[in-house]
């Protein structure tokens, strides 16, 4: 096996670029053998999740079990507290830089790293500041450069990463490079208000809509002409509202709740979200022709775990913001905590600690029981995504119970469960599990 390191360059001269070797990693070994994935600058995890760039079938690989970043130095995969490790040489590793022909075990699993002789160019943006980001490591001047490029365009973007790590900071970064920066930039959060009320907010209504409209109000469409609507938490729009905006977007006209009218609109679309939506659309709760509406570009802005060389320089900000001198030792501690809520976290940890608070970033009391899939590894799901993932988990293993105590008959099941034996049908082919359709010699009753 070859000992070079798959190498990174970054030139600063003239218009600065990192320049990446190219690889790919190829699946030697375990029940996905043949499997090939490229490497790029994104960060790729590898697991059982869904939601991962290598997903594996290996039952003895974690949900989310490791994960590779470009660096300075090149390609670094490290363990994201996996049961059974990441293995190189028979050696369990925290950490290594990936080299050319490298053996990595993933429990039964066995990845195989290739320099695929390519070289690929990545624009890099001035370090400093882009708007209000702050850009410092590689994958920020990368990301900088990507949208400093898109915001001189009419493209929507789709802005993807977890929460607390800037994705309004962002947008609006991008609406005051772009030529509309004179124009309004309007934020709707999704997430933030009722379902029933977010039709009305969006595309406004007349008076006399509905019980209480006592006059006509703007929608967030009208309210952003010539300008920027930023959807914030896109993800947590509701099913039935997605066509209406679909329709919007392709007509770029809305109509008032109650009106007649159909209103023209010159409005730049941003939207951000902390889910991965290709996975809602597979699971049936973002429809799909919203979602490539939505997603022309997409820009994921990495956690702060990913960049730890921002960590001090962002530390350093926020405590000027405050006036506050950061001690040593306290530097210390804040390069070495994983951040679960991102910048948003390190920047309340050093507001925390200027206010003299002794344990400005304790972590979460572990003797107090988490639920289940409170946590992504470190992050810290959104409470939606908590919330369908404990649902599927229940559902599967309510399906599973019923199934049981009726002798795996689904007709005998659905009766148990006081269903229709077409709906626990469908729940059993969506979880995978095996069934029976009668007993020998019972008759259909269907």
């Amino acid at each position: 096996m070859s000992a070079r390191t798959l190498s990174t360059r970054v030139v600063e001269t003239g218009a600065a670029r990192l320049e990446i070797e190219g690889a790919e990693l190829r699946v030697v070994g375990g029940p996905d053998r043949g499997l090939r994935i490229a490497l790029g600058t994104d960060s790729l995890r590898i697991g059982t999740a869904p939601d991962c760039e290598l997903v594996v079938r290996d039952p003895t690989v974690s949900t989310r079990h490791a994960e590779i970043a470009v660096t300075r130095r090149g390609y670094l995969i490290r363990d994201l507290h996996s049961k059974n490790g990441v293995i190189v040489g028979r050696v369990p590793v925290e950490r290594a830089y990936l080299v050319d022909g490298m053996r990595i075990e993933l429990g039964e699993t066995v990845i195989a790293v290739h320099a695929t002789g390519a070289t690929h160019s990545v624009a890099l943006s001035a370090p400093g500041r882009f708007g209000e980001m702050s850009v410092y490591s590689l994958r920020m001047r990368a990301v900088a450069a990507e949208l400093e490029r898109l915001a001189r365009t009419d493209t929507t973007i789709l802005i993807e990463g977890e929460t607390g790590t800037g994705k309004e900071v962002a947008a609006r970064a991008v609406h005051a490079a772009s030529p509309r920066a004179a124009g309004p930039y309007v934020v709707l959060d999704c997430g933030a208000l009722p379902h029933g009320l977010l039709a009305g907010e969006l595309f406004g209504h007349e008076r006399g809509a509905f019980t209480g409209a006592d006059q006509a109000r703007a929608g967030f469409f009208e309210q952003a002409e010539g300008g920027t609507l930023f959807l914030d938490e896109i993800g947590e729009m509701p099913l039935e509202l997605q066509p209406v905006l679909l329709r919007a977007l392709e007509s770029r006209t809305t109509r008032r709740l109650g009106g007649q009218r159909e209103l023209s609109h010159d409005v730049r679309l941003l939207a951000a979200t902390n889910r991965n939506l290709a996975e809602e659309v597979k699971a049936g709760r973002f429809r799909q022709d919203l979602f490539f509406r939505l997603a022309v570009a997409r820009v994921k802005i990495p956690a702060l775990r990913d960049r730890p060389e921002d960590i001090p320089v962002l530390a350093g900000l926020f405590a000027a913001e405050v006036g506050f001198s950061i001690p040593p030792e306290l530097l210390s501690a804040l390069e070495a905590h994983p951040w679960p809520g991102n910048v948003r976290e390190l920047r309340n940890a050093i507001h925390s600690a200027s206010a003299g608070a002794a344990r400005p970033f304790a972590a979460v009391d572990r003797g107090r029981p988490e639920p289940p899939g409170f946590r992504d590894g470190e992050r810290i799901r959104s409470l939606p995504e908590a919330r369908h993932l404990a649902m599927d988990e229940f559902e599967r293993g309510y399906v599973e119970a019923v199934l049981a105590a009726a002798g795996g008959i689904v007709a005998r099941a659905a009766d148990l469960a006081g269903v229709s034996r077409q709906m626990l049908t469908r729940l059993v082919g969506k979880h995978r599990l095996r069934i029976r359709d009668r007993l020998p010699g019972e008759p259909d009753d269907d």
